[in-house]
């Protein structure tokens, strides 16, 4: 008799402990939603229906954040990763590290973050070791202007600083690194492909080249081998403004 009640009693038990942990589980889920759909309103919807998405839904944060890694990681102008890494982050209360990784989504050219950052960031974009005010951020990555589209056309850079940054050896010494390091794809060769493709990427305030990512492509094979020897160029002069090292945006051209 007393192992039956025993019995009864441990099953009661078992029963509380598993509503309590499905009612934990139900608080998570809805509280990691909102926050998803709280950030979703505020910048741009990428992909939010992978793996990573489906493990913060679960509860499963820090699984999510390990799957994000991954894939930046393997593609380092993943956009949707940092975004979805930078919802991990929020969702973690890390927010330095979460508006680091919304910061990269508008670096690698999607405009529609400026939203997120004004309202979660505090109107501060973060890369590398530079921290960029809103009206900066705004005036860097805006694609609007004339200006900055005529500059992206004709392969000049995206804002000009009163010194330029700038590869090492000079302007001769970066079309001779272009010209020994571009290996023409066997598909562009067979295709008799040719063009330039144009190359947008950060010069960060220590001469780091940040965020590259194709902003016009001739396709073949062609962009990823242009990105492939843009990631590849050694730490630029950094630009100056004021006698104090700062970002630059620049656009460059790869030619095929």
């Amino acid at each position: 008799m007393n192992n039956k009640k025993l019995l009864i009693n441990s099953l009661f038990i078992v029963i509380i402990l598993l509503s309590m942990h499905q009612n934990s589980f139900a608080q998570i889920s809805a509280a990691t939603d909102s926050v998803i759909r709280s950030i979703m309103g505020e910048g741009s919807v990428p992909e939010l229906n992978d793996k990573g998405t489906e493990m913060m839904l679960s509860g499963n944060v820090s699984g999510a954040g390990s799957f994000y890694n991954e894939a930046i990681k393997k593609d380092e102008g993943n956009k949707e990763a940092y975004y979805n890494r930078g919802i991990v982050h929020w969702v973690m209360n890390d927010t330095n590290a979460a508006c680091r990784d919304w910061s990269a989504v508008l670096a690698l050219g999607d405009t529609a973050t400026f939203k997120l950052l004004d309202s979660k960031c505090h109107g501060a974009m973060m890369i590398d070791n530079d921290v960029l005010p809103k009206a900066k951020y705004h005036e860097l990555f805006s694609n609007k202007s004339k200006e900055a589209k005529s500059n992206v056309a004709n392969g000049g850079v995206i804002t000009v600083a009163e010194v330029m940054p700038q590869f090492p050896g000079g302007e001769t010494a970066l079309m001779d690194y272009l010209s020994n390091s571009v290996k023409i794809p066997a598909a562009a060769k067979s295709k008799n492909i040719h063009g330039r493709v144009y190359i947008n990427f950060i010069i960060s305030s220590k001469g780091k080249i940040l965020f590259p990512y194709v902003v016009r492509g001739i396709g073949s094979g062609c962009d990823q081998e242009a990105l492939r020897v843009v990631k590849s160029m050694p730490s630029w002069k950094p630009g100056m403004q004021k006698g104090k090292p700062v970002l630059v945006r620049y656009n460059l051209p790869v030619r095929f």
